[in-house]
């Protein structure tokens, strides 16, 4: 769940909201608590247990790397508790790699001819740290703990939907939405990043479909994100494969064993 952020944190892009309008009038679905609601997405995508006995997390997939036309890239997303991720993306003979360990972090960017391992920046490292804060089991899985606070805003269509609307608020006041199947509790929608275009900031929207059972929880297989009211086109990103608790060591996470940049403002 909300891998898509992780991917679009480690590649440097900002985090945000945007609120729903609260006049718009929403579809009926049962009157729910907050509480409730979350109970039930929880309960929906494999109980509480089964996703404290998760320990690690690898995706494999294929994701949209823009041009005309578009070109699938394949991607390998490793997860660890301890909000560790690592992230590759191959392109041809070349392969992009992106590593936060939950305290520090590292690039390697070859499609912009860039081959050494590069120190993520101190905005980097935050949005790497925001993105990685709700874990691979998702932002509603022990959301006090995460340090969040939830909200039931209403009711509202998702592509044909009815979806539970809820809010989080962080510790630092930034909040953001969510939409729940009113009917399966799967996560139909979340705000995502806004993007920067033409000097305007856009909304982002994260659609999830596609829902399969892997050893007993639920993984979106498709992910489709949308920048609102712009000219743009979605970028799809398709999981063909979800590995639990296997695959992934804790070098995995560390230093890539490559030369380093050189500082800025030094010849390369």
């Amino acid at each position: 769940m909300n891998r898509s952020l992780v991917i679009a944190a480690l590649l440097a892009t900002a985090t945000g909201a945007h609120a729903a309008d609260p006049k718009s009038a929403g579809p009926s679905l049962p009157k729910l608590t907050a509480e409730q609601v979350v109970e039930r997405h929880i309960a929906a995508t494999g109980g509480l247990q089964a996703w404290h006995g998760v320990r690690s997390v690898v995706l494999e997939g294929e994701m949209d790397a823009g041009g005309t036309p578009v070109r699938q890239l394949p991607f390998v997303l490793k997860q660890q508790r301890g909000h560790k991720s690592r992230l590759q993306i191959t392109m041809g003979e070349q392969t992009a790699i992106q590593i936060y360990n939950g305290k520090d972090g590292w690039k390697v960017r070859p499609f912009t001819n860039r081959s050494e391992v590069e120190t993520m920046t101190a905005d980097e490292l935050a949005k790497a740290a925001a993105a990685a804060a709700d874990d691979f089991d998702g932002p509603l899985v022990d959301y006090q703990q995460k340090g969040l606070k939830v909200q039931l805003v209403g009711t509202a269509i998702v592509k044909d939907h009815a979806a539970y609307q809820l809010k989080l608020t962080g510790k630092s006041g930034a909040s953001r939405n969510l939409w729940l199947d009113g009917q399966s509790f799967m996560l139909l929608k979340i705000d995502g990043a806004p993007r920067k275009l033409d000097l305007r900031q856009y909304p982002v929207s994260i659609y999830y479909s596609d829902y399969h059972a892997e050893k007993g929880l639920s993984f979106a297989h498709a992910q489709e994100t949308v920048v609102e009211h712009a000219k743009v086109a979605p970028t799809k990103m398709i999981i063909k494969t979800v590995r639990i608790n296997e695959g992934v060591e804790d070098s995995a996470f560390a230093k890539p064993d490559l030369p380093d940049a050189a500082p800025v403002g030094k010849a390369q």
